[in-house]
C-alpha cells in the first residue's frame, strides 16, 4: 500500500482467486469504497483550504511592494487527472518504464515527467506540473502563481496558444482556474 493509505482507506478489488485486479492507471483497481474515501479526503481538504476559483481576490495576490504580506500560495493553470496523463501517453505513444503493479507510482511519475517534456517542447517554454488542492484532479500545469503573476503572466495571445496546446494534449475541458498549492508548509 502507498503512503496515502494512512490518510484514507485504501483497498483493491480482487478476482475470484483473491488476487488484486490490475489497473493501468492505479496499479491495482481501487474498490468503490476506496474511491469514495479518496474523494471525501479531497473534499475535506478543499473545504478547509479553498475551492478552485476563476478569479483570485486582491487580498490573495502577493504584492512586491508589500513584502510583509504573505498570503498562501495559489497556482493558476489547468488541472487534470491521472487518467488524462495515461491517455496522453497512449495517444502520443510515449514509452514508459515497465514496473510491477506494486510500483505503479514510479510508472505514473515517469509518465508525468515525459508528458511535461512533451508539453515543454510543444509550447516552447518551461512547463511546470504541480499538485493542486482539488476534489477530482491530481495534477495541474501551473502557468504562474499569486507570488509571480506580475512577472510570469503571459500576454493574452501567447496564453491562448499555450493553453490550447495543453488542452489538446491532455484532453482538458475545464477552465483555467486558481488552485490552492499543495506544497504549502
Amino acid at each position: 500500500m502507498s503512503a496515502l493509505s494512512s490518510l484514507y482507506h485504501v483497498e483493491f478489488e480482487c478476482d475470484v482467486e483473491g488476487n488484486k485486479v490490475t489497473d493501468p492507471v492505479w496499479g491495482y483497481k481501487l474498490t468503490q469504497r476506496s474511491k469514495e474515501a479518496r474523494r471525501e479526503f479531497r473534499r475535506n481538504l478543499v473545504k478547509r483550504l479553498g475551492e478552485p476559483r476563476r478569479e483570485l481576490p486582491d487580498y490573495l495576490r502577493a504584492d512586491p511592494r508589500l513584502p510583509y504580506q504573505k498570503p498562501p500560495r495559489w497556482q493558476y493553470g489547468l488541472a487534470f487527472t491521472n487518467e488524462q496523463v495515461m491517455d496522453c501517453v497512449a495517444r502520443f505513444e510515449i514509452p514508459l518504464i515497465e514496473v510491477s503493479p506494486d510500483e505503479h507510482d514510479i510508472r505514473l511519475c515517469d509518465a508525468i515527467m515525459k508528458v511535461t517534456e512533451l508539453l515543454t517542447a510543444a509550447c516552447k517554454m518551461e512547463i511546470h506540473v504541480t499538485v493542486p488542492i482539488d476534489v477530482e484532479n491530481s495534477w495541474m500545469v501551473g502557468l504562474f502563481d499569486n507570488y509571480n503573476w506580475w512577472s510570469e503572466q503571459l500576454v493574452e495571445e501567447e496564453e491562448e496558444e499555450v493553453v490550447d496546446i495543453i488542452r489538446r494534449a491532455l484532453n482538458i475541458e475545464s477552465p483555467l482556474q486558481w488552485y490552492y498549492d499543495s506544497r504549502q508548509p
